[in-house]
């Protein structure tokens, strides 16, 4: 798995890449995407080792997430 550090180091570079390749307004579509998959693997992963969440906690968290507005870009 990355480090803090070399998530940032990546993104920056990233996003000097996507700039250079003209793709820049796809950026953070790309970096969300990069994220998603990477909580992804880590969900998996925790799942091979029996690390579950019930889905009534799930649920919970998504409902205060939806509340907060966090999901409203």
């Amino acid at each position: 798995m990355a480090t803090a550090t070399e998530v940032i180091a990546n993104e920056t570079e990233i996003k000097q890449a996507m700039e250079m390749l003209r793709l820049g307004e796809w950026t953070n579509d790309i970096l969300d995407e990069i994220e998603l998959q990477r909580h992804l693997k880590i969900s998996l992963e925790q799942a091979d080792r029996g690390e579950l969440i019930p889905a009534s906690e799930v649920k919970k968290e998504i409902g205060e997430l939806f509340a907060n507005g966090h999901f409203n870009r």
